[in-house]
């Protein structure tokens, strides 16, 4: 489907946390638009066609089954002002893909699953907002480089475990925090690696000369932070066993000069959402059955990953289950003799 829409991806399969190999491709935009915009052409090219500014606030049933959708016209994601409603009658079914429906979802009597479940991005800074580029340069310096208390000088984590041990773990270090310091862990490597221009140019991602350098400027001891490179680049050359056990599919040593970044987790997934079956057909509350003309796919839906999401899946989260979703709209849709 995706080299049928035009999305081009990397030559290479890279491992992202949690995973026990490498097994993720990532677009050459490296970024979902470069999943998501090669799509959109190819549906409106193919006759599909898009309502902008058009905020969905609730679902039409009848008689248990959904029959389509009331919006928002004009609406104005600023100021939340919109010029009128409208009921858009739906003969084949919904299909619902963003998780800003889920209140009018759970008032229709769709079954929650694992609504108490989120997880934190462990790979966010706190010099720039939500996760931006920073987060991109932080994947690599996971797999390339290491992460350290700034207090101790020592990696406290294994940097490719699975988002919610880095985050737990970086919450330890964050709360050795005294009032008026936070103790912010810093992530570096020794080679330019994920969108350097863009991150230095908005200081998050800073350049340092020496090891020493580097240490000043996150007040790091400088003896301690020596002797754990020194330590990491004897596991890099197979020479010592890594305590935290990472996975080095890039055996890359640590030298100058050096990129680093400070560390938080932030909000990031939640695994939580509407329970929906293998044929993304939504399951109600009531009966616990699927609700006729109803269909879920991505980050809406709950119980999909279990406690924890690993990296690259919720990629395929949103397209296999919305391949699911369609197919089976259709087929709703033939067998309502439309």
């Amino acid at each position: 489907m995706l080299d049928e829409c035009g999305v081009q991806l990397m030559d290479k399969v890279i491992r992202l946390g949690g995973h026990s190999a490498p097994r993720t491709m990532v677009p050459k935009a490296a970024s979902g638009g470069g999943i998501v915009v090669p799509i959109h052409n190819w549906l409106k090219k193919n006759g599909v066609q898009f309502r902008n500014r058009s905020q969905v606030i609730d679902l039409l049933m009848q008689d248990g089954k959904v029959t389509g959708v009331l919006i928002n016209c004009d609406y104005n994601w600023k100021d939340g002002t919109s010029k009128k409603e409208q009921r858009i009658g739906s003969r084949g079914g919904v299909v619902v893909a963003t998780a800003e429906m889920l209140k009018a979802l759970l008032k229709s009597g769709c079954l929650p699953s694992m609504l108490d479940m989120y997880q934190l991005g462990p790979w966010a800074s706190p010099d720039e907002k939500g996760a931006g580029p920073g987060s991109f340069f932080a994947d690599y310096a996971f797999a390339e480089g290491m992460a350290v208390n700034p207090k101790t000088g020592r990696r406290f984590m294994n940097e490719l475990a699975d988002r919610r041990t880095r985050a737990d773990a970086e919450l330890n270090v964050l709360s050795e925090s005294i009032p008026d310091k936070i103790n912010y862990p810093d992530v570096f490597c020794g080679e330019k690696r994920g969108r350097l221009p863009s991150c230095l140019s908005r200081k998050t991602v800073f350049r340092y000369e020496t090891l020493a350098d580097l240490a000043k400027a996150y007040d790091i001891p400088l003896k301690a932070l020596q002797q754990q490179v020194d330590e990491y680049n004897k596991i890099v050359a197979g020479t010592q066993k890594d305590p935290f056990a990472k996975p080095l599919d890039v055996k890359q040593p640590l030298k100058a000069p050096f990129y680093a970044m400070r560390l938080t987790p932030k909000l990031h997934y939640c695994m939580g959402g509407i329970a929906v079956n293998p044929r993304s057909e939504v399951l109600s509350t009531t009966t616990l059955a699927p609700i006729p003309g109803l269909y879920a796919a991505g980050e809406v839906t709950g119980g999909v990953h279990g406690m924890d999401r690993l990296g690259g899946c919720s990629s395929v989260d949103c397209m296999v289950f919305g391949l699911e979703a369609g197919r089976n709209a259709a087929a709703y849709l033939k067998a309502q003799g439309n």
